[in-house]
């Protein structure tokens, strides 16, 4: 054979063979594409899975199927659905139907080979691509079964099927073209598209190992122009694939940090590998550092419970005692194993106690003085009435009895009162509509003066009144607001041996500043801290013998803070006490 003929004849069948082994790889980098974009949806869909395996297993264990149904409300309406299905295959919620719509889902593919938690094998199973009647596209499910109940999650096929069959039909377009442009075009491929074709393979090179962002250079016109097309599409799905992978990350992360209780994340070796922000705000910014290790939250109880968690085959939640500087907090600890690349971690979920103990404590104080004020006058009613049950006595001893009988029913029912007026107070603060009418101030402080003054004349007290320069109206209860201030007024008049007792108002901007003074002993300063507390009294036995409960100051506290104001007290042992009383005005008439 000539030289010339060989060459005419090999020169075709290399670009033959060139094109076959270039259609082979492509074919083969288009296959493994796919592979990677299914498997990669297959593992962000299956850690899902396992994650809301977690957090919903204390639910499911205890069968709260509303509460599942609260927490997987959330993802209505987003690209992630969560389907609950109970042993019998009976759907009890779900994220994005109705379930009592859905039909019995015991022989769909995925619950039937679900897996039990966690998952044994190297890749995860019970995967499912099919079309959903309720969604109307077609779905990718996974399935992990806890405790006989199965969490399913499932994503839409779409993005992945439309950037897949366009690549497809775009590398079938350009393939075809070149083949049958191959031999035609050999001296131009020769000359000017092998350059072409070496700039795409490595630009192909440089996004199949993970450079998404390097640009394709597409011809302006030759038969490697489609085929540069079909890769730079290629390359923009993967991007927006990618893209909303992160998305769909981002909005784990959200939920993850937006949930109110502190979650660590712990490895074996003690390092924090997450924490969301509640746990940030608990220990400090610095445990979202990476190597920060769990013996650095200075809380021992809580590492030992850490480490337990590893080594006990049962996990118990325990109460640990934790000193934040502030306060000393009583948090819940509950760990949970997972793993993560292959790892043992623990889960750790921190419930906050500290305000409930507080509450615990505070009802316990509550009851105890309640008990200890009503066991007084009871006592006495008991010992008068057997007095005169068991004793002869002449009228005048009589007359002495029935005296003590009067004045401890009439302190008693003092005492329930108050208690029940403090109680419908606390209960108004917390009520969506106070029922508040129109005051006039003016109006409102001259009745409590003359609600006072019999008692002040009794017990020679002169009442000055000084009103404001002008009248102000504002929103309130008028019994409550004159029973606040005629406590203070009676306070003054009986516990401060005062000759005089001034109630004062005057207008600062929006607010009005009412104020109870005395000109009396006074009050030494390591009590008014705790002048507003129930049943404190800074003389007890001066007041009981008064008639005091040790309720009226706690009710003025309440009635000003349900009013929306503040209260303040100063006093001079020696020169009397100032009570300062701020509320809001809606309309002042200057």
């Amino acid at each position: 054979m000539k030289q010339r003929d060989f060459l005419l004849f090999s020169l075709p069948a290399g670009v033959l063979l060139l094109a076959v082994l270039a259609v082979g790889l492509l074919m083969a980098q288009f296959r493994a594409f796919e592979h990677t974009v299914l498997a990669e949806a297959k593992t962000a869909l299956a850690e899902r899975t396992q994650f809301f395996a977690e957090l919903l297993r204390e639910d499911l264990k205890a069968g709260n199927v509303r509460a599942v149904a609260d927490r997987i409300a959330f993802f209505h309406g987003r690209p992630l659905r969560l389907t609950i299905i109970n042993p019998n295959g009976t759907v009890v919620a779900d994220s994005d139907a109705t379930a009592a719509d859905l039909a019995n889902h015991a022989k769909r593919p995925e619950v039937r080979d679900a897996a039990p938690f966690p998952e044994t094998e190297a890749e995860p199973s019970a995967f499912s691509v099919r079309y959903s009647v309720t969604m109307g596209s077609w779905l990718l499910y996974h399935a992990l079964r806890e405790d006989g109940w199965v969490i399913r999650t499932s994503m839409p096929m779409t993005a992945i099927n439309g950037a897949l069959t366009q690549v497809r039909w775009a590398v079938t377009l350009a393939l075809l073209i070149g083949a049958a442009l191959a031999g035609l075009l050999l001296g131009y491929l020769l000359l000017r598209v092998r350059p072409q074709f070496i700039t795409l393979q490595t630009a192909a090179t440089a996004i199949a190992r993970g450079k998404l962002a390097t640009p394709i250079a597409i011809p302006h016109s030759g038969p490697l122009r489609e085929l540069a097309h079909a890769v730079a599409i290629m390359a923009r799905q993967l991007r927006l694939r990618i893209d909303q992978l992160r998305r769909e990350r981002n909005e784990f992360d959200a939920l993850f940090n937006t949930m109110r209780e502190p979650l660590l994340l712990v490895a074996h070796d003690g390092e924090i590998l997450r924490a969301n922000r509640a746990a940030a705000k608990l220990f400090g910014q610095n445990i979202r550092w990476k190597g920060f290790r769990i013996e650095r939250t200075a809380c021992a109880e809580l590492v030992a419970y850490v480490r337990s968690a590893f080594e006990e085959p049962t996990i118990h939640a325990r109460e640990v005692l934790f000193d934040d500087g502030d306060v000393r907090r009583s948090l819940l600890a509950h760990a949970v194993r997972m793993e993560r690349d292959g790892a043992l971690c623990i889960l750790l979920v921190l419930t906050d106690l500290t305000d409930l103990r507080r509450l615990e404590a505070f009802r316990s104080d509550f009851v105890a003085n309640v008990s200890h004020e009503i066991k007084t006058p009871l006592t006495a009613i008991l010992s008068t009435v057997e007095t005169l049950t068991d004793t002869p006595l002449p009228p005048e001893g009589r007359q002495k009895c029935l005296d003590i009988l009067s004045r401890q029913s009439r302190r008693l029912n003092d005492l329930v009162h108050d208690i029940l007026s403090l109680a419908a107070i606390e209960r108004r603060q917390t009520a969506p509509e106070k029922e508040f009418a129109l005051l006039h101030l003016d109006a409102l402080l001259q009745s409590v003066i003359a609600l006072c003054q019999d008692e002040a004349d009794r017990r020679g007290v002169k009442l000055i009144l000084q009103l404001p320069a002008h009248d102000a109206t504002l929103m309130g209860d008028a019994r409550l607001l004159e029973q606040a201030l005629v406590n203070l007024l009676a306070n003054a008049m009986r516990h401060a041996n005062s000759p005089t007792a001034t109630l004062a108002c005057r207008i600062e901007g929006s607010q009005a500043e009412i104020t109870v003074r005395d000109e009396g002993c006074g009050i030494t300063a390591e009590h008014l801290p705790r002048l507003f507390e129930r049943f404190y009294r800074v003389h007890k036995d001066r007041s009981r013998d008064l008639g005091g409960t040790g309720l009226g100051l706690a009710i003025v506290k309440h009635t000003i803070l349900l009013h929306h104001g503040t209260i303040h007290v100063a006093s001079t042992p020696g020169h009397g006490t100032t009570f300062t009383l701020r509320l809001p005005i809606i309309h002042s008439e200057a």
